[in-house]
């Protein structure tokens, strides 16, 4: 077997080509396995983008570790055919079933060994589930990263519409796919111009549309929705989840959680690996952190090859602090520490109420009679601030439509290590609702850093008891209750993802309150519902509203702090000066 260093395109066998399913649907794969003779484990990467078209490079990685590779496309997408309601449909009908006879037919060709592992990141993610639920043979394990899923997750988080997200699906369906497929077809594959724009590929309406129809959680979210016990109980193969905390598509970190914490009842090797960064980090691919890069293969040569690497042994949570890529390059990803925990949340975690005030602060103490009591105002929509890049996060939000709340420097470190929850008493003077949008920030005595946001429409409060976790608030989305004006409202919820962060001595916290923003950021980017409106929040002994800290007592960094510069997915502004915000009146 060649080293990695060695291989290249013209020392494997690449094929182009179809796999005809049982009920002859024909799905378009492109596969590449070493011309040395023998036979290989198998990597397998199924996604309705360009999987069917997938590049060396990305084989590369899994060649040059003793395995063949295939990637192809669900049915309707790229060049296979297939009858779908919607692009990105991966619903038992189709995507699983389809995905079972790709594993059972790799396992039949003669350079195959017969061990197949799934692999792939965000929409690659996410039909890995659909695949083990059917239980084909041969699938030995799966590798599945920044999946979003649902409702929640991808369609409406905090139960918005995210522009951005639109632009995403719009782009997919008729620029990303047609791209993989334009090339198969100038790679000679005529068959491909013949099933596109035929009956044998019919796509009945966009994702996009079929998003908007359904701006509820209704049956139509619950029969794509992926962290559910019908789909997951039938889920057995050892199955590794990856996810970011700044992960911003729908907050996928959260719904990794969710999935490996409470569905995955059936698997006996699982593991969760987590870690700071953006969507991109899980790769595979050249923007994928090395960290990952080395825990998706070492479990793959676990459960797939068969090596005995002591992965089995170790805690089935692995979590990476402070990653930073040197050089900016991905692949010399390094953390700072790494802490393996055997539940989540880890039973240290202590969650530690901190009380927003009057006076723009955020205190340990209960609101009393005096210097806590009151209500702040801003003026409802002008948007909070944007954390989608450094060049966006430079701009303050207009200081009138936000309240701004601040600790005083932390005497010791403080390690957050799981999801803040956050309870505000909201009231408006206009309209009939209210988006808000959180932004949580680190504050040193040089600059501010971007650690995670939160979404919630005022008018979808509703919570979800059966779901509610201790490190998560989960809300029905079922149907909307409207706010009279004047009448004050408890608001609970969540982050979009769970944090690892420390608050190193001498820093603040820092907590914004505003609306959402329509120009994209990240991902995210919505339209505020409700009219122009006065907005109020309470800080009373009645109205206490407040944040709940996931604190591990006693902790403390394990490394120096890095550069401002050197964490993905995390935004920052040389500016340190506290402004409340909020407007000047009682």
């Amino acid at each position: 077997m060649k080293s990695a260093e060695d291989f290249t395109e013209a020392d494997v066998f690449r094929n182009i080509a179809y796999v005809t399913m049982k009920d002859e649907t024909r799905i378009a794969y492109i596969s590449y396995c070493p011309k040395k003779s023998g036979r290989y484990p198998t990597v397998f990467l199924y996604d309705p983008y360009i999987a069917n078209s997938t590049p060396f490079e990305i084989a590369k990685e899994f060649l040059d570790a003793g395995y063949a590779f295939v990637g192809a496309n669900l049915p309707g997408t790229g060049c296979s055919e297939g009858v779908i309601d919607f692009w990105h449909e991966q619903r038992m009908i189709k995507g699983g079933p389809y995905g079972a006879e790709v594993v059972e037919w790799i396992a039949r060709q003669p350079w195959s060994d017969g061990n197949i592992g799934m692999v792939g990141n965000s929409s690659a993610g996410q039909p890995q589930f659909w695949v083990a639920a059917e239980r084909p043979p041969h699938l030995r394990a799966i590798v599945a990263s920044g999946f979003g899923d649902g409702y929640e997750f991808l369609g409406y988080p905090g139960g918005m519409l995210p522009l951005l997200e639109g632009a995403w699906a719009i782009d997919s369906e008729f620029v990303t796919g047609p791209r993989g497929a334009e090339w198969r077809i100038n790679q000679g594959d005529t068959e491909c111009a013949n099933i596109r724009g035929s009956d044998r590929q019919v796509i009945k309406t966009s994702f996009f549309d079929a998003w908007r129809n359904h701006p509820l959680k209704d049956e139509f979210w619950d029969s794509e929705t992926l962290v559910s016990k019908e789909l997951i109980d039938r889920v057995t193969v050892p199955s590794m989840i990856i996810g970011a905390w700044q992960e911003a598509y729908g907050g996928a970190a959260m719904a990794n959680v969710r999935m490996f914490t409470h569905f995955m009842q059936n698997v006996k090797n699982k593991k969760l690996v987590l870690m700071n960064g953006d969507h991109g980090i899980n790769g595979p691919g050249p923007r994928g952190y090395s960290l990952v890069d080395k825990e998706r293969m070492k479990f793959l040569d676990r459960w797939v090859k068969g090596v005995k690497n002591g992965i089995d042994s170790e805690p089935p949570i692995t979590v990476y602090w402070e990653v930073q890529q040197p050089e900016g390059d991905p692949k010399k990803s390094v953390a700072g520490w790494v802490t393996h925990h055997n539940t989540w949340p880890d039973p240290k975690v202590e969650r530690r109420t901190f009380y927003l005030t009057a006076d723009a602060q955020i205190s340990p103490e209960k609101p009393g009679a005096n210097s806590n009591e009151g209500s702040r105002a801003y003026l409802y929509p002008t948007g909070t601030e944007l954390y989608g890049d450094n060049q966006q996060f430079q701009v303050r939000p207009y200081s009138r439509g936000v309240l701004n709340y601040r600790t005083a420097p932390v005497t010791s470190d403080m390690v957050l290590l799981g999801n803040p929850e956050v309870v505000l008493y909201l009231s408006i003077d206009n309209g009939d609702d209210a988006d808000v949008e959180l932004t949580l920030k680190d504050v040193a005595p040089d600059g501010v850093l971007f650690v995670q946001s939160g979404l919630l429409r005022a008018s979808l409060r509703a919570i979800d008891n059966e779901r509610t976790y201790v490190d998560e608030v989960v809300h029905s989305f079922r149907k909307p209750e409207k706010l009279v004006p004047g009448e004050i409202y408890e608001l609970r919820m969540s982050f979009i993802s769970p944090i690892a962060h420390v608050v190193r001595q001498g820093h603040s916290l820092e907590l914004t309150i505003g609306a959402t923003n329509p120009i994209p950021h990240s991902v995210l980017g919505t339209i505020p519902a409700g009219a122009a409106s006065i907005n109020r929040v309470y800080h009373s002994a009645q109205y206490s509203s407040r944040i709940l800290l996931p604190v591990i007592p006693g902790a403390v960094a394990q490394a120096p702090a890095p550069a401002y510069d050197a964490l993905r997915g995390q935004p920052y502004r040389k500016d340190d000066e506290f402004v409340p915000g909020g407007l000047p009146i009682q």
